[in-house]
């Protein structure tokens, strides 16, 4: 496309050529207010915040805020926190640290996929993590499903994991990647603390079908 400077060095020229650059200069200022338009139809304060749970890295034009590695309550200490958190890499204390006394006690996640038909490979492998921001979009995870809504666009799909239900720290249901990998340094052997393990329906007080038992359940999270 020819910047105005350049249409306007045209108009020199015959009646027939002014009208072209006319017509050219026309259409650069419909396209530029179109361009204005969608700028103006994006809600700068719709912003969305999301955890992509055995991933180092954000998905597609969504912007990384930080990657690091999945932590949380110790699986089978009855004062664990009930939720998975990002831990980024690049730690900041206060002072040198203070010190404490009675305390909440925190731990890195691993994979717990020993028995499972896939992902087996990463059973004990600690568990990265990456915090993604989208502009402009809400987002939404969505239980049982492994792609969006119709007018929704797909940030990744993967499956429900949780907790393992006999043990005495709970934790939330959070949507791992489908094509997870291991954290950076990832040590061999298990080392506990927090766990994610594939979750599952169990029919009776959910109706089968349309669930099934005996079936990771899948998620997504769609941004719009």
């Amino acid at each position: 496309m020819d910047s105005f400077e350049e249409l306007l060095k045209k108009t020199t020229g015959s009646v027939e050529e002014k009208m072209q650059t006319i017509k050219a200069l026309s259409n650069t200022v419909q396209e530029l207010q179109r361009e204005i338009q969608t700028l103006k139809s994006i809600d700068v304060k719709s912003t969305g915040i999301y955890t992509r749970w055995g991933r180092r890295s954000c998905p597609g034009t969504s912007e990384l805020v930080y990657e690091g590695f999945a932590g949380g309550g110790e699986y089978q200490q009855y004062g664990a926190s009930s939720n998975y958190i990002c831990l980024p890499k690049d730690t900041i204390f206060d002072g040198d640290g203070r010190k404490a006394g009675s305390v909440s006690r925190f731990y890195g996640a691993e994979y717990e996929t020993s028995d499972a038909t896939f992902h087996a490979d990463l059973h004990d492998k600690e568990v990265p993590c990456a915090v993604c921001h989208v502009i402009g979009r809400s987002v939404v995870m969505i239980p049982v499903k492994n792609a969006c809504y119709s007018g929704w666009h797909t940030e990744y799909s993967g499956y429900l994991m949780s907790s393992y239900y006999g043990q005495k720290g709970n934790k939330e249901l959070v949507c791992m990647d489908g094509n997870p990998e291991m954290a950076d340094g990832s040590d061999d052997g298990s080392q506990n603390g927090a766990l994610f393990y594939f979750a599952q329906a169990v029919c009776g007080s959910l109706k089968c079908p349309p669930y099934s038992p005996n079936k990771a359940l899948t998620c997504v999270v769609c941004s719009k």
